[in-house]
């Protein structure tokens, strides 16, 4: 679950940060998952106070404008290099997706490979030679194992499709071919002879005892499938690994933290359908869409100490604002939906947080309690502003005894 971020304005001073975090720790209390944030670099006095009570400095907020990782984007969307195209045609169709990035195992992004690539390829590609895996092959031949020498496997495809004789007495066969062939002896003789450096068995044929072993001997791999020759023909070049398509050069891609407005820029500009989404790290996340801006889910933001756009954080209007508790006049902050907006006139914010923990009947640590205290300290100058009430005096003298401080001594400190 994302945090809710609490914030307050700025130009952060003592009760500004203080009150986030009392109200942070409050909000917890009551089952929400927040955190506390500022927004610029604390003043000496804060820093005292945290300090003081042993608080570490909230971490710093750039802004809640929407980001990718906002969007519900197609996560896990992509394919390992060596994976061969038929199953990156099959994912790709079945995800109803045209395009889909291309990984290292440890999941780097390195490319991608559309349907494009791969039209053009069964089209425009080498349809003489092949280099891929004895898995990948078996794989898309839906074929078995009958000898396995080689994980890699290179060489020129022949299909022997002419009488025996013909095929012997004109094929020069060597460890650089790969051979399709039916029911026919005298050529599965001729090739395991000549050490070839696969033999692909087609429809019900099958290898004798005595052409097995000169295989095994001379170290040729070998699989059986159940489809006829052309069958074998047409599919066996599918057993590529994507990596010889993929486009590895000028690829667009979004990092997770880029702003969404900027995707959608480049994405009308480019008129691409799909971009890769990766981490700072270069790993690949997935691929991202246009029209999954529709699903965005935007950052929530509780606001202490202020109600205006400009004291705020940048990107708000991009947010959802869900609370806002102050003290000073109402400013320009408007909100598509009704929303809890505590405004006191009291001399604090920190005075109305420590309020809502009586309310809620929730105990307030040391700690949070000195923070608190420090708070309301330093908006009313030690009660002498003109904004103080009789309310921050009696909140002080509950504050004092929690934390267990004179709040002469120490105001004068701090």
């Amino acid at each position: 679950m994302s945090n809710i971020y609490v914030v307050g304005h700025k130009k952060p001073d003592t009760d500004s940060v203080v009150s986030a975090i009392g109200l942070s720790y409050l909000k917890n209390k009551l089952g929400y998952n927040t955190k506390p944030m500022v927004l610029g670099n604390i003043n000496n006095e804060t820093k005292f106070v945290l300090d003081y009570f042993k608080y570490d400095v909230p971490e710093y907020l750039n802004d809640v404008k929407l980001q990718i990782k906002d969007l519900n984007y197609g996560k896990n969307h992509s394919m390992i290099k060596d994976a061969n195209i038929l199953d990156a045609f099959t994912y790709m169709n079945d995800n109803s997706i045209s395009n889909i990035p291309v990984i290292e195992h440890n999941k780097d992004f390195v490319g991608t490979i559309s349907m494009k690539d791969i039209s053009k390829d069964l089209i425009m590609g080498d349809f003489t030679r092949l280099h891929t895996s004895y898995n990948n092959i078996k794989n898309v031949l839906k074929g078995t194992e009958v000898l396995k020498f080689d994980d890699d496997i290179e060489g020129d495809i022949l299909v022997a499709s002419y009488r025996s004789t013909t095929f012997i007495e004109n094929a020069d066969l060597s460890n650089d071919d790969i051979l399709i062939v039916g029911d026919r002896h005298s050529i599965i003789e001729y090739a395991v002879n000549s050490k070839i450096k696969l033999l692909v068995l087609t429809g019900i044929s099958k290898i004798k005892d005595e052409h097995l072993e000169i295989a095994k001997k001379n170290h040729v791999n070998i699989i059986k499938t159940e489809y006829n020759t052309f069958e074998t023909a047409r599919n066996i070049l599918l057993s590529k690994p994507i990596s010889e398509l993929m486009t590895r050069e000028n690829v667009i891609t979004f990092n997770e933290n880029d702003d969404v407005n900027d995707f959608i820029e480049v994405a009308n500009k480019t008129k691409y359908s799909y971009f890769p989404v990766i981490n700072n790290d270069n790993k690949c996340l997935g691929v991202i869409k246009l029209t999954d801006v529709a699903t965005k889910k935007r950052k929530q933001v509780i606001l202490v100490d202020h109600n205006e756009y400009e004291q705020s954080v940048d990107g708000l209007e991009e947010a959802e604002i869900l609370e806002i508790i102050d003290h000073h006049k109402i400013g320009s902050i408007a909100t598509s939906n009704p929303i809890n907006f505590r405004n006191m006139p009291v001399g604090s914010a920190s005075t109305i947080v420590t309020l809502m923990f009586k309310e809620n009947h929730i105990v307030i640590p040391k700690n949070i309690a000195g923070l608190l205290l420090s708070g309301i300290i330093s908006d009313t100058l030690l009660f002498l502003s003109p904004t103080t009430t009789e309310t921050d005096k009696k909140i002080v003298d509950e504050l004092s005894t929690i934390c267990n401080v004179d709040y002469n001594e120490y105001g004068l400190e701090m």
